[in-house]
């Protein structure tokens, strides 16, 4: 009996043509399953005996791995803990079996269902997951359609008809493959593939499935509670002769445990006008209680920058309203020197959010989040105005080298010398340029998923202030645009180019608004390079480019994204061209990025943040 290294050897021997996956994506993939099934609370098990990923609601068990070890199963151990630790993400799933104990067939249906709107979520919601999970699905069909192409061939040489001998299940599977292809790009092909070499009586029913509108009622389910229910329809739909009523029973017995369910959870929650007690306050126990704390981490979580890198994103408990709460991170130990691979300009997807439709963000309550209030903004223009007004007052400065003549200096040529005469040859003055005239600005925010709650209100409120002050006070050109990278690696919304002028605050709220469903990570180097470029083509005297965010990239399109943005950065000053500014929000990890630089710690803060980043700005430029 051979052993499972042996085996595994065995397989590699047939797959010359198969990359083998470096040691460090090994390491790296390993951390992040691990790390995974331990936020979960979940049993992690590898068998060593190979097989399928699966999960009883406790523990998970994925297939042993062993060097050297092909990209494709790295990929596909990858999607496996994505795919099993979605399942444990909507666990009533596991109460509805546990309560309905359907049959089999049943059972498997509704597995399959699950499956694709369990994926569906994931997805939707990570793109790094809706990556790893398009991957997976890939290689899975690949092999399924290899796998099946072999039988019919091997059947078609001995004159057989190819038949399944259980075309419900397969025409079920198919299902929610082509429903997957709502969000998978990835496996099309594959897909494209199966299909064609699929027995007969699979194609007929798939075909008469599809007609009937069954994709769609796939791509419907929401909740567990929905994929049960459409199980059961779908179950009354391929198998006639069965008695109908006992299905029914079944979809009660899944709806009366969740209606315990729902009637537990809400024991659970503190009666209406009764704050739940504080970290530190005595329950009606007498006991102290330590779930609830008035510390910024009870909205969110630390986590090192290493777990970010890691695992493409990091999860935190969310808020009121679908709100984030807030993630710090731990920037200690971080070093640069990697490779550096920057996006092709092209290449960026750039979003006209002034012609983006509506969508599910963009509702009057989602954009009243991202106004600022008027009183703000006319103290903000009213500290400009009086800081121009005494810079006019004070622009002349005396004792020049070069310059006007200064007639009250001239007095100095008839003095014996001093300091060697250098005194007396400094009788003209200059006349300073007003710093804020003949300037083109570039505001630049981040819109990752970090962002989400107070940093992303304090950013749009900023943002609008800097748009508001610079074009109706000063008489400024200013563009605004925001980053994330949900549908490309490098995703741009613009919400007001150059050349668009007078937009209300209205109408810049609901363009942020519209963009929160881009909102996935950061990448702030091809973000940043993009816009150096726009700012490139003014032909204003001075450009200035302000950048908006709360930390690190957590994306990038080559290379690692700190690289990357440390690159441009330092690119752009090396140019000199354009005045690069970040301004941190609730955050301070800036400092490490740019050389100028202001934190902003609250949204109270806001008005003197961006006054002394104007004032600075305008000391630096003077000094060049």
């Amino acid at each position: 009996m051979p052993t499972a290294k042996q085996r595994v050897a065995g397989l590699y021997a047939t797959m010359p043509d198969k990359p083998i996956a470096g040691v460090f994506d090994v390491a790296n993939i390993t951390s992040i399953v691990h790390r995974r099934c331990a936020d979960l609370g979940v049993n992690l098990v590898f068998d060593e005996q190979g097989g399928t990923a699966h999960t009883d609601g406790k523990t998970i068990t994925l297939p042993a791995l062993h060097q050297p070890i092909t990209q494709d199963q790295l990929d596909l151990m990858y999607g496996y803990v994505i795919h099993e630790c979605g399942h444990h993400l909507r666990d009533e799933a596991f109460k509805i079996l546990h309560s309905a104990q359907p049959p089999e067939h049943v059972c498997a249906l509704f597995n399959i269902l699950e499956d694709d709107g369990m994926e569906r979520d994931r997805a939707n919601e990570w793109r790094g997951d809706c990556k790893a999970l398009s991957q997976m699905n890939e290689i899975l069909i690949e092999r399924m359609a290899t796998n099946w192409g072999q039988e019919k061939f091997n059947d078609a040489i001995a004159g057989k008809e190819w038949k399944c001998n259980n075309p419900e299940a397969v025409a079920s599977l198919c299902l929610g493959q082509l429903s997957r292809l709502e969000w998978d790009t990835q496996s099309d092909h594959q897909i494209k593939r199966m299909l064609d070499i699929m027995p007969k009586n699979v194609t007929d029913l798939l075909t008469e499935l599809i007609d009937e509108g069954w994709v769609d009622k796939y791509r419907g389910t929401k909740t567990p509670q929905d994929t049960w229910d459409t199980t059961i329809d779908l179950v009354k739909r391929l198998y006639p002769g069965n008695d109908k009523k006992e299905y029914e029973k079944m979809r009660k017995a899944g709806h009366k445990m969740n209606k315990r369910a729902r009637n537990n959870d809400k024991d659970k929650i503190p009666a209406e006008g009764k704050a739940a007690p504080t970290k530190g306050e005595p329950d009606k126990d007498g006991k102290d209680n330590e779930a609830a704390s008035a510390d910024p981490e009870a909205e969110g979580k630390v986590v090192h920058w290493k777990d970010m890198v890691l695992s493409e994103h990091t999860e935190w408990t969310p808020r009121d309203d679908n709100e984030a709460g807030n993630v710090g991170i731990d920037w200690s130990g971080i070093e640069s020197g990697g490779t550096v691979g920057l996006m092709p300009l092209h290449m960026i997807n750039v979003i006209d959010l002034g012609k983006e439709p509506h969508n599910y963000n963009s509702s009057p309550t989602c954009v009243k989040r991202y106004l600022p209030s008027d009183v703000a903004n006319a103290q903000f223009g009213n500290q400009i105005r009086r800081y121009l007004q005494a810079l006019g007052r004070s622009r002349v400065a005396r004792h020049k080298r070069h310059g006007k003549l200064d007639r009250s200096s001239i007095v100095k040529l008839l003095l014996p010398p001093i300091d060697g005469g250098d005194y007396n040859k400094k009788i003209f003055y200059q006349q300073e340029k007003h710093t804020m005239k003949d300037t083109a600005i570039f505001v630049l925010t981040d819109w990752s998923g970090s962002m989400k709650g107070p940093k992303m209100k304090s950013a749009a409120d900023a943002s609008q202030r800097l748009v508001y002050v610079m074009e109706r006070i000063l008489k400024i050109p200013v563009a605004l645009a925001c980053f994330s990278n949900s549908e490309t690696e490098c995703d741009i919304g613009y919400i007001k180019p150059f050349g668009t002028r007078g937009l209300s605050a209205e109408e810049i709220a609901l363009r942020f608004a519209k963009f929160r469903k881009y909102t996935s990570a950061n990448n702030d180097a091809d973000s940043l390079h993009w816009a150096w470029h726009q700012l490139r083509k003014r032909t204003e005297e001075r450009k200035i480019l302000i950048v908006l965010s709360d930390g690190c990239p957590a994306g990038s399109w080559i290379g690692r994204g700190y690289d990357n943005l440390h690159y441009v950065v330092d690119a752009i000053t090396r140019d000199g061209g354009i005045e690069l500014y970040g301004v941190g929000i609730h955050s301070d990890a800036v400092k490490k990025y740019y050389p100028h630089y202001k934190i902003l710690n609250s949204p109270d803060e806001i008005n003197a943040t961006l006054f002394n980043l104007i004032k600075d700005g305008d000391k630096l430029r003077r000094q060049r």
